[in-house]
C-alpha cells in the first residue's frame, strides 16, 4: 500500500496543520564538485564508494533521483512531490541538505541552512541541514556511531509521500540501525530506531541537529517552551553542526568548551544554575547554548524576518538543544540560522534485544 499521511509514522501531526519547512545546499556542492569531494562528518572508518549505476537501476523512480558528487564517494538523492515540495539528502553521510516546502506566497522556499567549507587538503566539509548523530557505548567501553548509511529502499508515490530508508550494523557486535526520511506534502520527518544484537547493554546518546535559516537573530523567536527548565552549556561536539568561530561574546570556543566527544565529560562544568523559562516567547538575539530538560514534544521557531515558522514535534526525546549565534556575528552571512536538536544527553541503557526509536518532523504552517 502506498504511504499516506495517516499511515507513514504514528508521530505526525494531525490534520490541523497545513505543512513543514526545513533546508539545501545541494547547489552549493554542485558548484564545487569538480574540485572537492564530500564528506558529512568526523568518521574515521572508510566506507565503500557509493554505486551509482546500481542505485539509479534499483531505486530511481517517479519522484525520486541520484546524482554524483564529490569524485565518487557520495551521491545526492534528490526527492520531489507532486505540489512541488522537495527535499534532498547525502550518502552514505544521510544529511538532508536541502528542504524547499510551498508557503504563504504561492512558491517553495529553502528552509534549513547548509555550508560548504574548504579543509585546505583538497576536500570539502559538509555542515549543517538535518542530520543524525548518536553513539552506543558497549561492554569494555567499545564505542559505535551509527554512520555510513546504505540505502535499504524506497517507497511511496509522489502525489502522496515519498520514504528513503537506510541501515547500517556496528562490526562490533552487528547491532544495526535504522534510519527513514519520509517527504510528505506537508511536513518531512526523520525516524531513527537503534536494535541492540550484542550480549550486554549499549548506552546511547545523541542528537537530531536541525539548522533552520533565519533572517536575522533579531526577528527569531522560540515559542512554546514556558515552564521548561534548563541550563547553559558549550556547543554540541559534532562536526556534522555548524558552529560560531571563538569570537563570540560568550567566550564558549567549542575545541575548549564543548563536551567531550558528544555529550560525554564533566557535564557539570557546563550546567551552571538550572532555570526555568518563564516566557512563552524566547528571544534568540542573543548568543546562547541551552539544554532544556522535559522539553515539550511540539513548539515552534518563528522568523519575523521572513514572515514564516517551522513546527517542530518529536518522540523519544526529553531533552532539547538550541543553539542561537546571535547577534555579534555578521546577519545573511554563514551564521544566519538557528540549531535546534531534540537530544538523547542522559544515556539510555538498551538491554541486549531491545530497540530504542527516536523521530520527529518539521511541519510547516505558512499556507
Amino acid at each position: 500500500m502506498a504511504m499516506g499521511m495517516a499511515n507513514t509514522s504514528p508521530f505526525l501531526p494531525t490534520l490541523k496543520y497545513q505543512s513543514l519547512v526545513v533546508s539545501s545546499i545541494i547547489q552549493s556542492t554542485r558548484k564545487r564538485k569538480k574540485s572537492f569531494s564530500l564528506y558529512a562528518s568526523s568518521q574515521s572508518t572508510q566506507h565503500p564508494p557509493v554505486n551509482l549505476d546500481y542505485l539509479k537501476r534499483e531505486f530511481a523512480g517517479p519522484g525520486v533521483s541520484f546524482e554524483s558528487i564529490g569524485s565518487g564517494l557520495g551521491c545526492a538523492i534528490s526527492l520531489k512531490l507532486d505540489n512541488k515540495s522537495t527535499a534532498n539528502m547525502t550518502m552514505p553521510g544521510g544529511m538532508i541538505t536541502s528542504y524547499r516546502p510551498m508557503m504563504w506566497h504561492g512558491a517553495v522556499e529553502e528552509v534549513l541552512h547548509t555550508i560548504v567549507s574548504d579543509t585546505g587538503d583538497g576536500t570539502a566539509k559538509l555542515q549543517g541541514g538535518v542530520s543524525v548523530d548518536f553513539q552506543c557505548i558497549g561492554k569494555d567501553a567499545d564505542v559505535w556511531a551509527p554512520r555510513g548509511w546504505m540505502l535499504r529502499g524506497v517507497k511511496g508515490r509522489p502525489n502522496q509521500s515519498i520514504q528513503i530508508e537506510f541501515f547500517c550494523s556496528s562490526p562490533l557486535h552487528g547491532s544495526e540501525a535504522r534510519y527513514a526520511v519520509t517527504l510528505c506534502p506537508n511536513l518531512i520527518s526523520t525516524e531513527l530506531s537503534i536494535t541492540n544484537n550484542s550480549l550486554s547493554p549499549l548506552h546511547i546518546t545523541g542528537i537530531i541537529l536541525n539548522h533552520l535559516k533565519a533572517s536575522t537573530p533579531d526577528a527569531t523567536y522560540l515559542n512554546g517552551m514556558e515552564r521548561s527548565s534548563y541550563f547553559t552549556c558549550g556547543p554540541i561536539m559534532s562536526e556534522l553542526g555548524i558552529v560560531p568561530g571563538p569570537t563570540s561574546k560568550t567566550g564558549l570556543g567549542w575545541a575548549e568548551k564543548g563536551f567531550d566527544g558528544l555529550f560525554g565529560g564533566r557535564r557539570d562544568e557546563f550546567r551552571g544554575e538550572e532555570r526555568e523559562e518563564e516566557s512563552d516567547s524566547v528571544h534568540l538575539t542573543e548568543e546562547s547554548y541551552r539544554f532544556y530538560r522535559n522539553s515539550p514534544r511540539e513548539f515552534t521557531v518563528l522568523d519575523r524576518g521572513r514572515r514564516n515558522s517551522i513546527k517542530i514535534g518529536n518522540n523519544g526525546f526529553d531533552e532539547l538543544y538550541i543553539m542561537s549565534p546571535g547577534s555579534n556575528h555578521e546577519w545573511y552571512g554563514q551564521y544566519a540560522y538557528v540549531c535546534v536538536g531534540p537530544a538523547v544527553q542522559q544515556p539510555v541503557v538498551l538491554h541486549p534485544g531491545d530497540v530504542w526509536h527516536g523521530s520527529q518532523y518539521l511541519y510547516n504552517p505558512n499556507m
